[in-house]
C-alpha cells in the first residue's frame, strides 16, 4: 500500500515523463533512500558521532581545522546550526553572502543544497525558491523538485541502473547506502509492474466509453474547467490561430452554450485543468497562470474573480476563479468567456486543443483525415480548421509562400495550399479534399516526428519567442499589448534572470566612483 506522499511522488514523476517501469522504480528507490522513506524534508545538522562524520562527506568543512569543526558540530547539537552550515557550504555552490549557507541548506526529498541549485530549480519549476527557500521542504514541491533533479542530474543511461543513478546523485561510486538503494528498488520494481502504478489515475471527469487511463482530450479538459450545469455544456467560441485584427488568436475561447445569457452572466466558477503551482494571479486581464510538472504554463484570462494566490499549489479541478470579461478597461470589457492559452517551458504559445488531443492521434490504421468530409472552397467550420492545422503543420503555404491562418474558412489561400499538397503527392490537382487527399494527408502527418505532436502546427509556423513579442509590442502604440507582452516575458526563466540582473545593476555604484577614478572625459592631474 502506498502512502499519500508516495502517491504524490508517483503522479509527479509520471507527469514529468518518468514512465518506464525500471526507471520509475529506480527513481522511487533513490528518492526514498535520500529522504529516509520520504520522511526527511530538511537537513538537521545533527551529527552525533564526531567531526569526521562530517568531513568524510564534506571536505570543505575542515577549512578552519578540526577543532573549529568539532565546536560547530557541538553547537549544532545545542540548537545553533548556522556556524556548521557555514563551514560546510559557505563560499561555494552560489553561497556568497553571510547566512546563505544555512538559508539554502538541504531541503526536499533529494536535498536541494546551495543558492545555485535553489535558483535553477526555482526557474525550472516556477517557484520563488530564492525568496522563500522553505517552499522546497513542502511535500507538494519536494516531489516536483525531485523529478527536476533526476532529469537534470542523472544521465539517461544511468536511470535504470541503481548503482549508476545513486553515484550521480551521491557523487561517489559506489554511492553511500548502495545496499539500501538496491533493497528499495527490489521492493518498488514488482509493485510498479503489477500494481498498476505505471500510470497513476488522471483526476478527470469520467466520460462514457472512455478507455481506462486514457489521457484527457481537450473537450474533457474544457469540461473540467467549466463542468456542465443542468445539462448545459461548455463549447468553443474561438480557436487558437484564428485571425483577430492584426494578429492570430493566442488561445482557445469557450463558455457555456447559450451566448451572453443565463449561466455565462452569473460568473460561474472556473476550475484548474492541471495540477501545478500558481505563478501569477492578477493583472489587468484577470489572469491566473499555473505551471505544471513539465513546465508548461496554463494561462486563464478575463476572470471576474480569483480564488488562488501566487505560489499556491492546485490540483486538477480545484476552483481558481470565476468567469468574466475583464480587460484593461475594466471588468466588463469583453463578453463573458474563458480565454485559455498555453505556453511551453520556453514561453512559446501552443494550441490548447492540440496539446490536450496529442495523445489521441490515430493508431493502427485509423486516419487523421478521416474526420474530414469532402471539403472545398467556401466551406467553413471545425473540419476546415483541422485541415488548415494539418496543412500548416506540413509546411504548406499559399501561392505567395505565406503561411495559412487557421481561421476555419476554406478560402482561396487554403485552396492554393491544398493544390500544392496534391501536386507534390501526385494526386489529382483539383483543390478538393476527397478520399485520396485525405489518405495522403494522413500518411504525411504520420511521417512527422512524434516529438513535435504536442506543438500545434500553427505555433510551429508562427513560432516567436516571448522576447520577440515584447520588442514588437514596444515598437507599437498599444500600452495594454505592451503590458501583456512584458508580463509574458518576465514569466519565462530568461525574463526572471534578466529582471534579477537588472535589479542588481541598479543598486551597484558606478565603477569609477567605487575606485575613486576620474570621471569619463576628464584627465588626471
Amino acid at each position: 500500500m502506498t502512502t499519500e506522499r508516495e502517491e504524490q511522488l508517483l503522479r509527479d514523476a509520471y507527469a514529468a515523463g518518468i514512465t518506464q517501469p525500471r526507471e520509475l522504480a529506480n527513481f522511487m528507490a533513490q528518492v526514498g533512500h535520500e529522504s529516509g522513506g520520504l520522511r526527511r524534508l530538511e537537513e538537521s545538522f545533527r551529527y552525533t558521532h564526531s567531526a569526521e562524520q562530517i568531513s568524510g562527506n564534506v571536505r570543505s568543512a575542515l577549512r578552519q581545522g578540526r577543532d573549529a569543526l568539532e565546536a560547530a558540530r557541538l553547537g549544532a547539537l545545542a540548537g545553533h546550526p548556522a556556524p556548521l552550515a557555514e563551514l560546510m557550504y559557505g563560499g561555494r555552490m552560489g553561497n556568497t553572502e553571510p547566512g546563505d549557507a544555512y538559508r539554502y541548506r538541504g531541503r526536499g526529498y533529494i536535498q536541494l543544497t546551495g543558492k545555485n541549485q535553489y535558483a535553477d530549480a526555482g526557474d525550472a519549476l516556477g517557484l520563488d525558491l530564492l525568496g522563500n527557500p522553505d517552499l522546497a521542504a513542502r511535500p507538494e514541491h519536494a516531489s516536483r523538485i525531485a523529478t527536476w533533479y533526476w532529469q537534470t542530474n542523472v544521465p539517461d543511461d544511468a536511470r535504470e541502473n541503481v548503482r549508476a543513478a545513486g553515484a550521480a546523485i551521491n557523487g561517489a561510486d559506489p554511492p553511500n547506502g548502495l545496499a539500501d538503494r538496491e533493497q528499495r528498488f527490489a521492493q518498488w520494481a514488482p509493485r510498479i509492474a503489477t500494481a498498476g502504478l505505471r500510470e497513476p489515475p488522471i483526476q478527470q471527469e469520467p466520460v462514457a466509453d472512455e478507455k481506462p487511463h486514457a489521457p484527457p482530450t481537450f473537450d474533457q479538459a474544457m469540461r473540467t474547467m467549466l463542468p456542465p450545469q443542468a445539462s448545459v455544456i461548455p463549447h468553443i467560441t474561438g480557436h487558437y490561430g484564428e485571425q483577430r485584427r492584426e494578429r492570430a488568436h493566442g488561445g482557445t475561447d469557450f463558455n457555456y452554450v447559450g451566448g451572453q445569457a443565463g449561466i455565462n452572466l452569473e460568473h460561474p466558477t472556473v476550475h484548474s485543468p492541471v495540477a501545478g503551482v500558481v505563478t501569477m494571479s492578477g493583472g489587468v486581464f484577470g489572469t491566473v497562470k499555473i505551471r505544471d510538472a513539465r513546465g508548461h504554463s496554463h494561462e486563464i484570462l478575463h476572470l471576474e474573480g480569483r480564488h488562488v494566490e501566487r505560489g499556491q499549489t492546485v490540483a486538477v479541478g480545484d476552483p481558481i476563479g470565476t468567469m468574466g470579461g475583464r480587460g484593461p478597461e475594466g471588468a466588463g470589457q469583453y463578453a463573458q468567456h474563458v480565454h485559455y492559452q498555453l505556453r511551453d517551458p520556453d514561453g512559446t504559445l501552443l494550441s490548447p486543443e492540440a496539446f490536450w488531443n496529442r495523445a489521441h492521434r490515430p493508431v493502427h490504421g485509423e486516419s487523421v483525415a478521416a474526420s474530414f468530409g469532402p471539403l472545398k472552397e467556401g466551406d467553413r467550420g471545425a473540419q476546415v480548421h483541422e485541415l488548415q492545422q494539418a496543412l500548416v503543420g506540413l509546411g504548406l503555404t499559399d501561392a505567395n509562400g505565406a503561411p495559412l491562418e487557421a481561421d476555419s474558412a476554406f478560402g482561396p489561400r487554403t485552396g492554393e495550399a491544398v493544390r500544392a499538397f496534391q501536386r507534390a503527392h501526385g494526386l489529382n490537382v483539383d483543390g478538393v479534399v476527397g478520399a485520396d487527399t485525405r489518405r495522403a494527408l494522413d500518411a504525411a502527418l504520420r511521417s512527422m516526428p512524434e516529438a513535435s505532436s504536442a506543438v500545434e502546427p500553427v505555433a510551429r509556423a508562427t513560432r516567436t519567442s516571448s522576447l520577440d513579442r515584447l520588442l514588437a509590442a514596444a515598437r507599437g502604440d498599444d500600452p495594454s499589448a505592451f503590458r501583456t507582452a512584458l508580463a509574458d516575458f518576465t514569466d519565462t526563466p530568461f525574463g526572471r534572470r534578466f529582471q534579477a540582473a537588472s535589479a542588481e545593476l541598479a543598486v551597484q555604484p558606478d565603477p569609477a566612483m567605487r575606485s575613486g577614478g576620474p570621471e569619463p572625459g576628464t584627465a588626471e592631474r
